[in-house]
């Protein structure tokens, strides 16, 4: 019996269409598919296409809205994208089942079909290049294309590692003409260190002129790469933990291997306005998408400022105003550049008022070049380099190195951007956790997709849904990762399974 897998980019390309039609002869079902790979150009086309599924699958608005809602990270009340039921409260479990409305099952669909066809292209092209397709017979392109096709899988793989409980691992060894068997997370997320450090190994080796042009807009020689692919190893190593347990498990000796390496520039593809769109013309304030989609969750409110409530108020009887001052204040200088104050909400009433929040994000409207509108143009971007520098914080605060951590602190966005006061080279563990939780929610915000979702579920214990703190844990029933799609499972003859809900307060053990 054949895998879902097999039927990946024919069904990817149904469900993000238009993404590119260099890939509609490339099926995992066609066995002339190396008959189509017969030079350079092919290999480069079938790349590129692999690298947009990719993007649109884990930075389209399925699965980042539904699962950032559900992170408390913004607030959105409407159906799309699953983000309704994914928000409400108290949290319900997620119902995968085939017979579920497409909105809703993209939430896994899209995730779990765009990392595995990327990885299936990234295959086709591996495949191609050792039967002797080739750009320059074994030159610096040729080891170039072979780096990216590395990094793609292993983004893939870490992004399947991240977000699924199990995922379909398959290289060039794997006979898919036999059923697949499915790898738990923690294998996906080692198998992808091993690629991106593939990825490195082959473009140092290219050297000068390794080239990748992948990623729409964007040109990464050899140095910009090697950092890329550091920050985006130190990322999965750091947040695929799914309780606080796992993440002192966690090999913080090589995150903080990777991060030391990592990229010192932000990373943004570039929107088109076609098929290189992201999740974030639903996320910032100012778009051509209009002014009614996510706000900025209230526990990030209370967060820069601890006199607001983490969670909003019920509606007062009488139509008062829940909130004595809306307008929070903060002696962080990004609550006055970053957001937009709103004095009205504009969420029905009776779709939850924990939804409401008087913030929306808008970091453009003080530093214009930090991104476009996730759609037409502009950059989108997916990892900062405060990102990085964070991760290495973390990483040398779980090894003990406090001093160390406090040095990267005081040096980067919270002292730069934020002018909140050094934090003292004394300060507690536990104090200088606080402030990465802190700079990790509030400076990438709208950045990493996903990004605070992974970090709640791994930081803190779950928490009650009327309890809430601001840096605390996910909601308590909240899905901490999600299931095979119930298409896969059915495929592979398996029973449908789900996260979250009242049977599972950690959001991680199946529920049939």
């Amino acid at each position: 019996m054949k895998s879902f897998l097999t039927q990946s980019v024919f069904f990817t390309l149904l469900l993000l269409s238009g993404a590119c039609e260099s890939l509609e002869t490339v099926n995992d079902n066609n066995p002339s598919r190396d008959e189509v790979l017969t030079s350079g150009a092919d290999l480069m086309d079938v790349l590129r296409g692999g690298y947009l599924v990719w993007w649109q699958g884990v930075h389209g608005a399925h699965p980042v809205m539904a699962l950032s809602v559900s992170s408390d990270t913004y607030g959105l009340s409407w159906d799309d994208f699953g983000a309704f039921r994914m928000g409400q409260e108290p949290r319900t479990f997620y119902n995968n089942r085939i017979t579920e409305d497409q909105d809703y099952q993209q939430v896994v669909q899209a995730p779990w079909l765009g990392c595995h066809s990327a990885v299936s292209s990234a295959n086709d092209v591996l495949s191609a290049m050792d039967k002797g397709v080739s750009i320059d017979n074994g030159g610096p392109q040729d080891e170039s294309l072979r780096a990216s096709a590395h990094f793609l899988r292993g983004i893939s793989w870490g992004y399947l590692g991240l977000i699924f409980d199990k995922a379909l691992l398959v290289d060039l060894q794997t006979d898919l003409d036999q059923p697949l068997p499915f790898t738990p997370y923690a294998q996906i997320i080692d198998a992808a260190i091993s690629e991106m450090e593939e990825a490195i190994s082959l473009a140092e080796a290219a050297g000068p002129e390794f080239i990748h042009l992948y990623f729409n807009g964007l040109g990464l020689r050899e140095a910009e790469f090697t950092g890329l692919s550091h920050a985006y190893a130190a990322r999965f190593l750091a947040q695929w933990p799914r309780t606080e347990e796992e993440n002192a498990a966690a090999d913080w000796n090589r995150v903080l291997e990777h991060a030391a390496q990592g990229l010192d520039y932000d990373f943004a593809p570039m929107a088109d306005g076609g098929s290189w769109q992201s999740y974030q013309q639903y996320a910032f304030a100012e778009t051509g998408q209009g002014p009614f989609w996510a706000r900025v969750d209230q526990r990030l409110v209370a967060a820069m400022d601890p006199s607001q409530p983490a969670r909003y108020p019920e509606v007062i009887a009488g139509g008062e105003a829940p909130l004595d001052n809306p307008r929070a204040s903060s002696d962080d200088q990004r609550l006055n550049t970053d957001f937009l104050f709103f004095p009205d909400n504009n969420f029905p009433v009776d779709r939850g008022e924990w939804h409401f929040s008087h913030y929306k994000h808008n970091r453009n409207k003080t530093d214009p070049g930090f991104a476009g509108n996730g759609s037409t143009d502009g950059p989108m971007p997916a990892f900062l380099a405060a990102d990085n520098e964070l991760l290495q914080a973390e990483a040398l605060l779980r090894l003990g190195r406090t001093g160390e951590a406090v040095n990267i602190l005081n040096a980067g966005t919270r002292v730069n951007r934020g002018k909140l006061p050094a934090l003292p080279l004394n300060s507690s563990p536990e104090a200088v956790q606080q402030a990465i939780l802190y700079e990790r929610a509030i400076e990438l915000l709208s950045t990493a997709p996903m990004s605070l979702w992974f970090d709640r579920r791994r930081s803190a214990p779950r928490e009650n849904y009327l309890e809430v703190t601001p840096l605390g844990g996910l909601q308590t029933g909240t899905p901490a990762q999600l299931p095979v799609p119930a298409g896969e499972l059915d495929i592979q003859m398996e029973e449908p399974y789900n996260f979250g809900g009242p049977n599972d307060p950690l959001g991680i053990d199946p529920v049939f």
